[in-house]
């Protein structure tokens, strides 16, 4: 101990002073830690967030994506940048997605037989399964719909068949490898000849049939535009339901198939999210999706907004792989 000649006071050694604040800082961070404190986490997300879209740019998938972008920005206050790889139903950004670590920078904007009919039917050329992914919302349901040019020689579903079992052979835009696989089924079950003939999009489809190039094809709801100017007729509906705005078609299943081909607009992203990390990203999904930028999408397309939650759509996906499988089966 020294003594301060100016005041008569008694001062520690600076050596001393030294050792006894180190000490001090020791025993507090050996408390912090006994307490369970720890540093802060930075807060998700820190950085731009990737939208993997899997159809073309300019399609239906793609306009919603740049419009749900749009308004999970302004909520996350990140940049969410689109990536389109287009290819395979959705199945090239899929299998993008999965490569990604998954830490929420990551998503992939896609639709339901990207991960339930892509795994069932053509599981070896699927390099993912229905199960490498977290499913967090769907955005809305797609009119899926086989139709035809007015004059053509069928104005019905059983038109057409009975028109194709008399040997004449029709030709189909196919878009998707599932409805590809459909025409596949039909052939078989109704012992018929419809070939079919691989399309760009919705949009490549319409003009192969309005062009007169083929029958007949697949639309995810490009054909919407054109009901009610006489110049096209729809078939049969594609979903578990009757088509939004041509209620009186018939489904797959009133006409004997047991098939439905479910195709929601969904957000996934790789497997094994964290839990906060999930609830921060829905929290963007839900109100993006209820924002004004998805709804002038959803009239202008037009489709319905439909939310099943995670769990909803897990379970749709699950039940749609299953009915895919015993397709497949059917055709072995």
């Amino acid at each position: 101990m020294q003594i301060n000649s100016h005041r008569g006071e008694k001062t520690m050694p600076r050596q001393s002073t030294r050792r006894y604040f180190g000490i001090l800082t020791a025993f507090a961070v050996s408390a912090s830690m006994a307490f369970g404190a720890s540093p802060a986490l930075a807060e998700f997300p820190e950085k731009p967030i990737k939208l993997i879209v899997g159809f073309r740019a300019g399609g239906s998938t793609d306009a919603l994506a740049t419009a749900l972008a749009k308004e999970m920005e302004a909520v996350l206050g990140q940049p969410v940048v689109k990536e389109v790889k287009a290819g395979a139903g959705g199945g090239k950004a899929a299998a993008a997605a999965k490569l990604a670590a998954p830490d929420g920078y990551t998503l992939v904007m896609a639709v339901t037989p990207t991960f339930a009919f892509n795994t069932a039917a053509i599981p070896d050329k699927t390099p993912y399964t229905k199960d490498d992914f977290d499913y967090l919302e769907s955005v809305s349901k797609a009119q899926e719909a086989v139709y035809a040019k007015a004059d053509a020689p069928f104005k019905t579903w059983a038109e057409m068949i009975a028109y194709a079992k008399k040997g004449n052979k029709l030709t189909y835009a196919s878009v998707t490898p599932f409805d590809k696989l459909l025409i596949r089924y039909i052939n078989k079950k109704e012992g018929v000849d419809i070939r079919t003939i691989p399309t760009k999009g919705g949009s490549g489809a319409l003009k192969n049939i309005m062009g007169g190039h083929t029958d007949m094809g697949f639309s995810g709801g490009s054909h919407i535009k054109l009901l009610g100017k006489g110049e096209i007729n729809v078939l049969i509906s594609l979903r578990g339901e009757p088509l939004l705005d041509t209620p009186e078609i018939p489904t797959l299943m009133d006409a004997g198939y047991p098939i439905t081909f479910e195709a929601h607009f969904l957000l996934a992203a790789p497997k094994g999210l964290p839990a906060e990390v999930k609830k921060t990203l829905l929290n963007a999904i839900h109100t993006g999706i209820n924002g004004p930028a998805v709804a002038k999408i959803l009239e202008k397309l037009p489709f319905p907004k439909e939310q099943l939650g995670p769990e909803g759509l897990t379970a749709s996906i699950d039940a749609s792989y299953e009915r895919y499988v015993k397709m497949v089966n059917s055709l072995n």
